[in-house]
């Protein structure tokens, strides 16, 4: 392009030579032949003490200010350079690099998602339905950047505006046809997005966050508009607006006021685009009943657990509709998404779930923790949340004591670290997050520990099975700012070299069970009793007989069948031998007894026994059979005997059953220690 024609397009002025130009940057050591020079006033410098820099490099022209051109022309060197002089260049810059690349947005089909939180997991599900529709995509967001399926790493969530405009330019060489990004505050407010061509707008929420630079909620808010607005320059062409919250009401009134009419997505109450009913719900995914703009109820199956992830999902599908894509197409693309460190699942083979999670903001953690709560309270036995998390530094301040408060109102152990400190004190940002954690008054344990991977250590041993562990507010990230250097450092990487370690030790230490003989009555399953106590006493497995440092996920357990009669007793006298023993079994807090034969009245009242002296009825289960034992023992392995534990079986073949599962399809060392 003419740096002359460019000059008339923004009402700039030339001073210099007409020359031909074929990119922009604002890097002098990216510059490149051909390339026109951003040089901006910055806040400790200006950019045009780098022009020299820049045409060395091989920049062709200079795009500046009238004080930048005032440097340029004080040097003899760049007397000769042509600049394209703009009284404030950056407000321009975005339409300056669109001309320059050809306008590429405007050749595409451009969906922009904004909001504080779900912008990611929105695009990754927007993506998946489109490709299932056929569109070629690309995808700009906070993880990475593709390009037709070849990724681009990334360390803001919208690229400057030159580098996003020549990112436009390559998607469009390369066959892209609709290309989905996150569009964040700053990105708007600094205009990194002008020049961009939104054929639709999604809006998800706003909670706290960025206010180290918005200053208030409604400054905030009105750098999201800049995407729905009459007077924007990135006003999109449709607004499709989340309505859960005050704020997306308010947006959707933005859009009104453009005298446009905004598709409107509720979960929680009416809309355009609407839940009526959940369908089922499964560890990972839900289905929900959706009601469209045209009036038809349709299924849709989210591959995430959490309501939020509905929202995002009905949201993605009512974008991509207005994009053009058939409802029920993009409906079936969503079983195809995978968010990284969005809730991401770390398996080592442990009992307990572990998790990364991007949540950074008051609202998510919340949001995250509600989540993963619920998952844990629908298990027949609850297990317990920890959550590992910190706050950054060098950002809005006021959000980290309330990020500790919702930790603490969501988790039963809140282990509060460092996140990405940047250049402030790790220890002063973590006592604001203690603070807020402690100030809430929960029954949450807090602890505090500066080092991130000591802090996932502690979490992990502190586990037990059927727990959740969440690590959150780094997610994807691959390194940690600490004094201004980045250190390698992953949290999906961290937490599952501590799983390997953790399973590798449980690995290395066996099942130790009691075993009686298939012959002996409920005499030598009482002495056995009383020996198993004994042994979980001297070395500190069970929840009653722990003892400080050893390991919280060893239990004790008393797995019993029906035994033979060995005497002349009748069947009401061994019933109440039966119910005796079961009572006993809990009354020495053995963690849990599982009786098998529950159509064996001697065996039902055993498990009747436990059941009545137990406090809650979880210590107490009962099956039909030894097969419905085994698969019982299959089918929920983080309840159910490991390496480490003590277990005691008794009545008839049952011990020999279970060892042999045990060795051969569970894998475990067994140490029988007694017939």
């Amino acid at each position: 392009m003419p740096l002359s024609t460019l000059a008339h397009a923004v009402e700039a002025t030339l001073d210099g030579d007409d020359v031909d130009l074929c990119g922009v940057t604002l890097r002098s050591q990216d510059a490149g032949d051909g390339d026109l020079f951003a040089a901006l006033a910055g806040g400790a410098t200006h950019g045009a003490k780098y022009a020299g820099q820049a045409v060395d490099a091989g920049a062709t022209a200079i795009f500046t200010d009238p004080a930048g051109l005032e440097v340029i022309r004080a040097d003899d060197r760049l007397a000769a350079v042509p600049v394209l002089v703009h009284p404030t260049p950056r407000a321009v810059l975005g339409a300056v690099s669109s001309r320059v690349y050809g306008d590429p947005s405007a050749q595409m089909t451009l969906i922009g998602v904004t909001g504080t939180s779900g912008k990611t997991t929105t695009s990754y599900l927007a993506e998946a339905a489109l490709r299932q529709a056929g569109r070629v995509v690309g995808l700009v967001g906070t993880v990475e950047v593709r390009v037709d399926g070849t990724v681009v790493p990334t360390t803001l969530t919208t690229p400057e505006a030159p580098d996003l405009q020549r990112l436009f330019a390559v998607m469009r060489e390369r066959g892209v046809d609709t290309v989905v990004m996150e569009v964040s505050s700053h990105a708007l407010a600094l205009g990194r997005v002008d020049g961009s061509h939104f054929a639709v707008g999604g809006f998800t929420n706003l909670s706290q966050d960025h206010l180290d630079y918005h200053r208030t909620m409604d400054a905030y808010f009105e750098a999201k508009a800049k995407l729905f607005q009459a007077d924007s320059p990135t006003q999109a062409q449709q607004a499709v607006i989340c309505v859960d919250d005050e704020w997306g009401t308010r947006m959707a009134q933005v859009v009104a006021d453009a005298g446009e009419s905004a598709a409107t997505v509720s979960t929680l109450g009416s809309g355009d685009w609407s839940v009526t009913r959940t369908v089922r719900s499964d560890p990972g995914s839900q289905t929900v009943l959706i009601a469209t703009p045209q009036g038809s109820e349709l299924e849709m199956t989210v591959p995430l657990p959490g309501a939020y992830n509905v929202a995002n999902a009905l949201l993605a599908v009512a974008m991509v509709t207005a994009a053009g894509v058939d409802t029920e197409v993009a409906i079936a693309g969503l079983t195809a998404v995978a968010v990284p460190g969005r809730l991401e699942k770390v398996e080592r083979g442990q009992d307990f779930l572990a998790v990364v999670d991007y949540a950074h903001k008051p609202a998510a953690v919340e949001a995250v923790l509600a989540t993963l709560r619920a998952q844990t309270s629908g298990a027949a036995a609850p297990g317990r949340v920890g959550v590992v998390l910190g706050a950054g530094g060098d950002r809005d301040t006021e959000k980290r004591p309330l990020m500790g408060a919702a930790a603490a109102r969501g988790a039963d152990l809140v282990v509060i670290t460092d996140d990405n400190p940047r250049s402030e004190d790790p220890a002063a940002i973590r006592a604001a997050v203690v603070a807020g954690a402690r100030g809430a008054q929960t029954s949450a344990e807090v602890r505090e520990i500066g080092g991130r991977r000591e802090a996932i250590a502690a979490a992990v041993d502190w586990a037990q099975p059927g727990d959740i562990v969440l690590v959150a507010g780094k997610g994807h990230e691959t390194g940690q700012e600490i004094a201004g250097v980045k250190h390698p450092f992953d949290d999906r990487v961290v937490l599952g070299e501590l799983l390997d370690a953790r399973v590798s030790a449980r690995d290395d230490i066996p099942l130790r069970v009691l075993v009686t003989d298939p012959a002996a009555g409920i005499d030598e399953a009482r002495r056995l009793v009383r020996e198993l106590v004994t042994l979980a006493a001297d070395t500190g497995v069970g929840s009653a007989h722990r003892l400080p440092g050893t390991d919280a996920a060893h239990r004790t357990w008393v797995i019993v069948g029906e035994f033979p009669a060995v005497d002349d007793r009748d069947e009401n006298a061994r019933c109440l031998e039966h119910d005796g023993l079961g009572r006993q079994i809990v009354r020495l807090a053995i963690d849990k007894v599982i009786s098998v034969g529950d159509d064996v009245r001697t065996v039902r009242a055993l498990h009747q026994g436990a059941v009545m002296e137990g406090s809650w009825g979880d210590e107490a289960e009962s099956v039909r059979s030894i097969d419905d034992a085994i698969a019982r023992l299959r089918d929920d392995p983080a309840d159910a005997p490991s390496p480490g534990d003590i277990a005691l079986v008794a009545g008839g073949d049952l011990g020999d059953a279970l060892v042999r599962y045990w060795r051969d399809e569970a894998g475990f060392e067994v140490e029988v220690l007694t017939r």
